[in-house]
């Protein structure tokens, strides 16, 4: 077929491949009615390694090129389906375009080219481990163009890039273009971008060197030394030192709730989530109040300091709860839950949350880390029980004093860290468990923690008198150890680091 030159001759072989093709799918008891189904064209029925066959007989393609379709799991889990049982690609939390990179590099040719328009979140995206480590092992960065907070697509509220990989896994320790807008989201910017002129634009050649970037993140900075230096002789967090908060089937009644439930009840009501007039109107008994506990929110927790005076609570069940009989020792719970059963979508249903997290974690001394912070990152020590959703994560380590660690975590350092090593969502930093656990730390006595220790509480006494109270000093006080802990000069604050001076000022 490929090597006819006849036009009509070159018909009557693709008529005889599609005849032959419907014989063997016969033979295997693959029963298709092909009334109504041309197979050798591409709207119905394509065999592509068929009618492809020369390009993969020559190793793979020489360009694909595309805007995958953008689908998360949890949004829409028939799209996975096939893809999740069958491919190497698949990872929990991940976006299914992911996947098209990652194949789509496998069907590239030896130093065939691979070119996207898609989310830029997979450089720093925990679903999107896969994909990195395949871009890094099996290809070669040619250019990451970042529009950052700029819409590309008019009726899409997404954030993107165009990506241009190069199948090749011997190259290593290369440069590559990366290129991404700033602050603005004007058109003149994205222009600018394309033709690498000067104006609200940043580019660098960034070095990638395979080995060191497996399973991590993929972030791009002019201040690769400082960064060095930063991490010299540093420890990092461990995975069993951080957890999420808790997820809840629902809180509090939402409006499409209210819908399901023929709008009986008011939107607002507490279903796991409870106020202080409902937990009290439910007269529990004593074994029934070990299963409320304090519910923290935003109006509580602020940088450095947690107010006590929590005014919600929650009903927390845990996975032995998918078990119905066991609520029967809790009867007022009971009552109250089986109102909203019909709409309580919990992996642990009836009456358990649905990831309620190990206890220990909002229990007694730990710190409290918001996810989406916007000027600045916000973490907030407190030393009571503390139960949180999945807005925040919760710290809880031996290795350091937790005021310590909170003057360390809320510095200016570790700021500019998170905005250029960690995860940002255009100015707002994201801080998921990834950032976290790439934080450096440094590993000291704690005759040496003493200082900030002291500075930290006194910020705690000053934001229990009073909110609003001015604790610039002793910022500027933990800033000015932190320096000097990660051993920075003046010189490199003064030159490399200021963007560090200019947060939260």
């Amino acid at each position: 077929y490929y090597a006819c030159t006849e036009h009509k001759r070159k018909l009557e072989l693709r008529k005889e491949i599609a005849n032959n093709v419907k014989e063997q799918l016969k033979e295997q008891g693959i029963s298709i009615d092909f009334t109504d189904i041309d197979i050798t064209a591409n709207s119905h029925f394509f065999l592509w390694h068929t009618w492809f066959y020369e390009v993969f007989e020559k190793g793979g393609f020489d360009i694909v090129i595309g805007n995958p379709p953008y689908v998360k799991e949890y949004t829409n889990r028939k799209a996975f389906d096939g893809f999740r049982e069958a491919s190497p690609y698949y990872k929990g939390k991940m976006d299914l375009w992911y996947g098209f990179a990652c194949h789509g590099i496998d069907l590239l040719k030896q130093d065939g080219a691979l070119c996207f328009i898609a989310q830029n979140n997979w450089t720093t995206s925990a679903g999107a481990k896969i994909m990195r480590n395949k871009v890094i092992s099996d290809s070669q960065i040619l250019q990451l163009l970042d529009f950052n907070t700029y819409m590309v697509f008019e009726n899409a509220e997404i954030q993107t890039m165009v990506m241009l990989f190069k199948r090749n896994r011997d190259i290593d320790d290369y440069e590559f273009d990366y290129r991404i807008i700033t602050q603005c989201n004007e058109k003149e910017d994205m222009l600018a971008l394309l033709t690498k002129r000067k104006r609200n634009t940043k580019y660098l050649l960034p070095i990638i060197n395979r080995n060191t970037l497996k399973d991590n993140l993929l972030t791009f900075s002019e201040s690769n030394l400082i960064f060095d230096k930063i991490t010299k002789d540093k420890t990092y967090l461990k995975d069993n030192e951080i957890a999420q908060g808790i997820v809840f089937p629902q809180d509090f009644l939402n409006k499409q709730g209210a819908n399901k439930l023929g709008n009986k009840y008011p939107i607002g009501i507490g279903i796991f989530g409870l106020d202080q007039s409902e937990k009290d109107s439910m007269i529990l008994n004593e074994k029934e109040l070990e299963l409320i506990q304090p519910y923290f929110t935003t109006e509580q927790i602020h940088r450095y300091y947690t107010d006590n005076n929590n005014t919600q609570w929650m009903i927390y069940t845990d996975s032995s709860f998918k078990n119905a009989d066991k609520m029967k020792d809790y009867p007022h719970i009971k009552e109250h839950l089986d109102k909203f059963v019909e709409i309580l979508t919990s992996d642990n249903k009836p009456y358990g949350l649905h990831r309620c997290r190990k206890q220990i974690f909002f229990q007694g001394e730990k710190i409290i880390s918001l996810r989406k912070c916007v000027g600045k990152p916000c973490f907030s020590y407190s030393n009571f029980d503390c139960y949180v959703t999945q807005t925040f994560f919760s710290i809880k380590s031996s290795r350091w004093n937790m005021k310590f660690l909170t003057g360390i975590l809320n510095s200016k350092l570790i700021a500019f860290w998170l905005k250029n090593k960690g995860k940002m969502q255009g100015c707002n930093y994201q801080i998921d468990k990834e950032p976290l656990l790439g934080i450096p730390l440094p590993i000291i006595e704690l005759a040496r923690q003493q200082p900030i220790i002291s500075l930290v509480e006194c910020i705690l006494i000053k934001k229990g008198q009073d909110m609003q109270i001015d604790i610039l000093p002793e910022e500027r006080e933990i800033d000015k150890l932190v320096y000097e802990l990660y051993g920075l000069t003046e010189e490199e604050i003064k030159n490399e680091l200021l963007a560090i001076k200019k947060l939260g000022n």
